[in-house]
């Protein structure tokens, strides 16, 4: 029984060992001992440089690599590697370069992209066409990158990608761009600020979520203008900027900004002086002037993440009364400062800029904050303020006031 046995298990070895191989049908060509069919796919050799094929040992003739150097198929013949030469009917290029990519034009989240393109080099072009590509964006997404069809140069050349679309938020946008046989990513930065913004000490501030583990909404982790996160409520590296209600960043809100007596009748002032305003916004009834940079004024600004000069980064607003204080009910009017830092939020004691004079007040340890909201209380809009002994909810403050802002995600 067992010689039986064996002798089965030979004749069924011999006869694989003899049989052809098919991959993709159950009929191989008679000719052929490996037939492999597909109507999509196609036959993928090793893919070596030169100095990698000339290091395989002892190559058999016959055998075959596709060279990456030359991006051609090469056949080891016995006495060496030769090439299996063709006419090429397409373009092809020899490297491509994004890394060293050359950039023009600026984009800004939620704003389309006008006259921004990207240049990048190549080398090793034979000379023949190529149909361009049209590629989607991905990290920042809402942006197209489209190279028109057109012909490599014989050597070394460049390919000019127009960038349209609108991003939708800031960061980096990366192109996967592939061409002429070869490929890498194209990164384009993209704003969180609006166009024309004025950075004070010309960093943008960086921009960082936090959650607050009171309301779970998500706010910027630091003041507009603060070069760092904050590491007490005195942290002077973090008070930041100092605003007018209303307006936007065109540079008043910098601590050190010039000042001026005229006051602006537009929305957009035109210039980065911090506008000195006179009167008593509380008075009852409200009489002119206002204590208000704009004549006449404005209630709809800083409505929301598309109102009016709002200064906040790309998906970020200015907080209302009711959002601000609710990360706000720790304090105790006995050590308010640093409950007030040891919120999700670090808020800080960045003090106020004086509306009749320009001046900077309650700063640091025996200071206040004081932070705007986009909430209005008549001719006046509303603050919310607190240094160790108490508290505003909604203090009504004349828009001329310069105060900190933290802003909100929407």
């Amino acid at each position: 029984m067992m010689k039986k046995i064996v002798f089965s298990l030979m004749i069924v070895f011999t006869s694989l060992v003899e049989a052809q191989i098919g991959i993709g049908t159950t009929t191989p060509n008679a000719s052929a001992i490996l037939d492999i069919t597909s109507t999509s796919k196609g036959l993928l050799l090793p893919r070596l440089t030169t100095t990698q094929r000339d290091a395989i040992a002892s190559p058999v003739s016959g055998l075959m690599v596709f060279n990456t150097t030359t991006n051609k198929v090469n056949i080891f013949v016995g006495a060496g590697w030769d090439e299996l030469n063709t006419t090429a009917t397409y373009g092809s290029i020899a490297t491509l370069d994004c890394a060293g990519a050359t950039n023009a034009g600026t984009m800004n989240a939620g704003t389309a992209a006008s006259g921004v393109t990207s240049t990048i080099a190549y080398t090793g072009g034979n000379g023949l066409a190529h149909n361009g590509q049209v590629v989607t964006s991905t990290g920042v997404t809402g942006l197209t990158a489209t190279l028109t069809a057109g012909t490599f140069a014989s050597g070394n050349g460049t390919l000019v990608y127009t960038i349209t679309g609108t991003p939708a938020s800031g960061g980096t946008a990366n192109f996967a761009v592939s061409i002429g046989g070869q490929g890498c990513t194209l990164q384009i930065s993209v704003s969180a600020w609006s166009a024309g913004y004025v950075h004070c000490g010309g960093t943008p501030t960086t921009v960082v979520e936090v959650v607050s583990s009171v309301t779970g909404r998500i706010w910027m982790d630091r003041n507009l203008g603060a070069t760092q996160l904050a590491t007490s409520a005195t942290d002077a590296a973090a008070y930041g900027d100092l605003y007018q209600w209303g307006r936007g960043a065109d540079g008043h809100q910098c601590r050190n900004s010039s000042t001026t007596s005229t006051t602006s009748s537009t929305d957009q002032v035109g210039n980065s002086n911090f506008i000195l305003t006179t009167g008593v916004p509380n008075a009852n009834p409200p009489t002119a002037p206002y204590n208000d940079w704009r004549s006449p004024q404005n209630n709809t600004l800083w409505q929301g993440v598309n109102g009016t000069n709002n200064p906040c980064p790309y998906g970020f607003r200015l907080p209302t009364t009711t959002e601000l204080n609710a990360e706000l009910t720790s304090l105790n009017n006995a050590d308010n400062l640093n409950l007030a830092f040891q919120t999700s939020l670090k808020l800080t004691s960045g003090g106020l800029r004086v509306n009749s004079t320009g001046g900077i007040s309650f700063v640091g340890s025996g200071g206040r904050g004081t932070y705007w909201t986009s909430t209005t209380a008549g001719v006046s809009a509303t603050t919310v303020i607190w240094n160790n002994t108490f508290k505003f909810d909604d203090s009504s403050s004349g828009r001329g006031l310069g105060s900190s802002i933290r802003c909100i995600k929407n």
